[in-house]
């Protein structure tokens, strides 16, 4: 007889599919974000609270789930939701583009058990009722109770304050599923519970499953401190989903454990980091609509571990000295951009051996490849050393090459430990040759599911399945990197060898030249102060004693004296030129004080040979016997004779310095000529057969080729120097500048270092205000309703309202984050404008106006480097035209250029040329830092601004500055 028989599910399958499929913590934590993308939510976030549990929660803000959803689609295991049906309408998208769905088997939400033994989900629908369902995970680890007999609570409220009743009534339901009903089902699992326990009792558990669920819901896990933290639960958002973990695992647990501070727990604090940092994509050129962050409850403070901005981007990318930007194509060929030591090669091909299957279950499919890294020995790099400094600390943070599927990060790779294109195996055999690092390198493959249908999750969500289309994928991008290291970037690279030497060269030569040239200057002053202060010593003493001589022959009027102190002064007069410093370096160091005592003596020197020269005039007029005619050519041939013999000193010193140089180099060019035959003798000793000959020609070539270089390095500079002085360039004086002109511009990095640190505490501040702004929210909703209808509770509420609009104005002044390229409309900047100084504005009494074709107009930038500038430029209207009868600001768009105008009295016409200099300023407390901002900030992307001159557009009689934005558009 043939029986009919189904499968019968025990409750354990669950246990199966959920814990036992995951590997660990930040694996199972990227599941869940995932389903958080499925539903359309813009943001999510992890909390860890400490506390005995320790509690975690994930908040989203999807479209959110009511009581029938968590019935028939939450609680259903492999649901047909993930299967697309053009039938269905779409889910609500809160006007977000389409996404592809990331969840493939159902089984997502089940990552939760691996977090904890028990969860309780919260969730609404806009405009619908909270819903809740309550799971202990650990009822599905009996193997002796059917699937079937499990049976969890769930429950629909109004008013999230319903909640707290709800919550002990869902437990008694969910230890009910321990058995002692008198129904036929609870004595079914009365039965699988006794057995259960039998079973671990002889197995030596210290404590049943059983009795640790009963124990675990004799007191609520979960309180106000939880619930509180999710902005919909407060009325902040009116849908999403918060999904609560209760006793969580170790591995979240360690990060609010004051005694986890050991090896173990700095392990797999890393491995969260790693693997949560870069969630989304980072190297796309348009950033994906999904934030995310991790936050620490230690009491009542918050901390931030991880967000969205903290990344390596598109824009680091194309900042490194060597990269690779493109994509494979169906046939496995590669198209993209090539950059090596900062120099675009432009766009470069890589054909692969064989083509990829393009058809059936094998098909690759086309996608995009990225990465970049930079030279490990600086001097080999084209980054300064800051550069350098600052990307050795990126690439410990953001280094490797990860997989984003329709922009989320595939798991595992991209971790320092899951190298999944061997980049470090082959860097072992010849680290030159094969070039790329991985722990060095940023970059990424990017698949989508529609190109890439083949490219499927593993069961544990633990990287891609290891079939044909995914191992074709890495031949692909593994060949790639072979290939492109033999032609632009290893050893083996012509490029290179040719691009190499050139760039240490330069880094050598360009530190040792400064280095000599300011060593030099300083040794120069240094014995020029010691061998010539005597000397101009005496000369003072003798200017003091000519001036007395001077006065005396006046009083006597005695002609024979008279020729005698013209005889001193013309012999004293010559030496002026002898005792004149030399330009000082811009750092005296231990030589400042003396320098500034010879420098002072020698312009009293000067100052008295001129005194002498008038009382010299005065004499000759008046005590000479001369006719004035006679008087003034002899003052004349006397003054010729004095500077013919100056010009002929400097002559004899100047052809004396070129004979020895002369010697010199020609001694040099002796040894120059020699050198080749001294590098090739030793070789035509050796016996040159037909075998060797090539060897020989290509090694006395590559000499040659070695001297030649090394040649015109030693004769090129010196021929450029003689080349400036015969055009009468002043080398000493070029050197001089640039050197004073290096340390001026070293104390204005000092001072912009200054105003970056400003930046960099406005981002330190600005996080902690983001806490504490939080804090102040939450406890101000949590107090009685009597006192939140108060007109003093809503005059405080407003005030700390406008105080956090302020704060979003410290958001762009970040230093740290992702930096994505954005369509910022007119509209966009004129609504942020008009928030951000709605108090002001109402206050004072302006008019604030953005005009249609300012409101439609388009740039593709930063935010973070546009906002600002306006928000600087509006500050200064708001504090000019308050002293004004008419207060009127106006941002407009005219003939293609961008005006922010006012009514204020305007620019005085003096200073318009130092309005963008740093610190300028004639308003009363200002700063000087703002316009200064403004015109650095559009200089990077090539953006300008300045004051409206006379051909620009006045929109307003007061100031109108003129902004021409790159790459602007306009739809009106």
């Amino acid at each position: 007889m043939t029986l009919e028989v189904s499968f019968q599910t025990r409750a354990r399958t669950i246990d199966h599919l959920g814990r036992g499929q995951i590997a660990d913590s930040p694996t199972a934590i990227s599941e869940l974000w995932k389903n958080a993308y499925d539903a359309y939510a813009t943001s999510v976030s992890l909390h860890i609270f400490d506390g005995t549990p320790e509690v975690a929660a994930i908040f989203d803000d999807g479209c959110g789930m009511d009581a029938r959803d968590f019935v028939e689609r939450w609680l259903v295991i492999g649901t047909e939701s993930k299967i697309a049906d053009p039938d269905r309408p779409p889910p609500e998208t809160f006007g977000l583009e389409p996404r592809e769905r990331q969840g493939e088997k159902g089984i997502g939400r089940l990552s939760a058990a691996f977090l904890s033994p028990a969860t309780v989900v919260v969730s609404r629908k806009p405009s619908g009722p909270f819903a809740a369902v309550m799971v202990d995970w650990r009822l599905f680890e009996n193997p002796f109770i059917a699937l079937d007999d499990v049976r969890l609570p769930v429950e629909e409220f109004e008013e999230p304050g319903q909640l707290y009743g709800l919550l002990p009534r869902m437990a008694e339901v969910l230890l009910a599923n321990l058995g002692h009903a008198g129904n036929e089902r609870g004595q079914r699992l009365e039965r699988g519970w006794d057995k259960f326990s039998d079973h671990e009792s002889r197995s030596g558990f210290r404590a049943t499953t059983a009795s640790q669920i009963s124990a675990a819901w004799q007191e609520m896990p979960l309180n106000r401190r939880h619930l509180e933290e999710w902005p919909a639960f407060l009325g902040l958002e009116g849908h999403g989903t918060a999904l609560f973990m209760l006793s969580i695992h170790h591995e979240l647990a360690v990060w609010v454990r004051p005694e986890s501070d050991d090896a173990e727990a700095e392990i797999v604090q890393d491995r969260l980091r790693q693997t949560l940092l870069g969630f989304t994509d980072p190297y796309g050129e348009g950033r994906l609509e999904f934030d995310y962050e991790v936050l620490l409850h230690r009491g009542e403070r918050v901390s931030t571990v991880l967000r969205a901005t903290d990344v390596f981007g598109y824009e680091e990318l194309k900042e490194l000295e060597h990269y690779v930007n493109g994509s494979f194509d169906e046939n496995g060929v590669f198209r993209g951009r090539v950059v090596v030591s900062g120099r675009d090669l432009g766009i470069k091909e890589y054909v692969p051996r064989r083509p990829p299957p393009k058809t059936g279950r094998d098909k690759l499919g086309k996608f995009s490849f990225c990465i970049g890294t930079y030279e490990r020995d600086f001097a080999r790099t084209t980054h300064t050393e800051q550069q350098h400094s600052r990307l050795d600390t990126q690439a410990d943070k953001y280094g490797g090459v990860a997989i984003y599927r329709d922009g989320l990060r595939v798991m595992p790779y991209g971790r320092a430990n899951a190298d999944v294109f061997e980049i470090e195996e082959r860097r072992g055999r010849h680290a030159g040759r094969y070039f790329w690092a991985h722990k060095r390198s940023f970059g990424r493959v990017s698949i989508t599911r529609s190109e890439n249908p083949n490219l499927r999750d593993k069961a544990g969500r633990e990287g891609l399945v290891d079939n044909r289309a995914f191992r074709e994928l890495r031949i692909l991008v593994i060949g790639l990197l072979i290939d492109f290291a033999y032609r632009y970037f290893g050893t083996d690279s012509d490029i290179r060898a040719e691009m190499m030497p050139e760039i240490m060269k330069a880094n050598a030569t360009a530190r040792d030249a400064a280095a000599k040239a300011k060593t030099r200057r300083r040794r120069n002053v240094r014995t020029f102060l010691k061998e010539l202060m005597p000397d101009l010593r005496s000369g003072l003493a003798e200017v003091e004693a000519l001036a007395a001589e001077a006065n005396e022959v006046k009083r006597t009027n005695d002609r024979e004296r008279a020729t005698v102190l013209a005889a001193r002064f013309q012999s004293l007069a010559a030496k002026k030129e002898d005792l004149r410093p030399p330009p000082a370096p811009a750092k005296l160091g231990d030589l400042e004080d003396k320098y500034r005592e010879y420098r002072d003596g020698y312009r009293e020197f000067v100052a008295g040979l001129d005194n002498l020269a008038k009382a010299s005039v005065d004499i000759e007029a008046s005590v000479g016997s001369l006719a004035p005619n006679e008087a003034a050519k002899r003052s004349f041939s006397s003054h010729q004779s004095s500077l013919s013999v100056k010009v002929e000193s400097y002559l004899r010193k100047i052809e004396g310095k070129l004979d020895d140089l002369r010697t010199m180099w020609r001694n040099k060019a002796g040894e120059d000529r020699g050198a080749f035959y001294k590098l090739c003798r030793p070789l035509l000793e050796d016996e040159v057969d037909a075998e060797t000959l090539i060897r020989f020609l290509n090694l006395i070539e590559a000499h040659r080729r070695e001297l030649e270089e090394e040649f015109a390095a030693r004769y090129t500079p010196m021929l450029r120097a003689l080349d400036q002085l015969a055009e009468g360039i002043d080398l000493d004086g070029a050197l001089s500048v640039t050197e004073d002109d290096k340390s001026d511009l070293e104390e204005k990095i000092r001072d912009l270092n200054a105003v970056a640190q400003v930046g960099i505490t406005v981002e330190i501040v600005g996080h902690e205000l983001e806490t504490l702004d939080a804090e102040v929210r939450r406890n101000l909703m949590r107090l009685p309703e009597g006192i939140r209808q108060s007109s003093a509770f809503k005059l405080a509420f407003e005030a700390h309202h406008a105080l956090t609009e302020k704060l979003r104005f410290l958001s762009p002044l970040k230093v740290a984050g992702y930096r994505a390229r954005e369509k910022i409309r007119g509209e966009a900047i004129a609504e942020y404008v008009g928030e951000f100084f709605h108090r002001a504005f109402r206050d004072n009494r302006i008019t604030f106006e953005a005009t249609p074709a300012f409101r439609s107009l388009q740039v593709v930038d930063l935010p973070s480097r546009i906002f600002p500038v306006f928000i600087n430029l509006v500050n200064n209207s708001v504090y000019w035209v308050t002293h004004a009868v008419d207060r009127r600001i106006t941002l407009d768009f005219v003939d293609g250029l961008v005006v922010v105008a006012d009514s204020g009295r305007g620019v005085d016409p003096d200073d318009v040329g130092r309005l963008f200099e740093l610190f300028f300023t004639r308003r009363a407390g200002g700063r000087g830092v703002g316009l200064y901002l403004c015109k650095t900030n559009l200089g990077v992307a090539h953006h300008s601004i300045r004051y409206a001159c006379e051909n620009d557009p006045a929109v307003l009689p007061g100031a109108n500055f003129i902004i021409e934005f790159r790459g602007l558009t306009n739809d009106a």
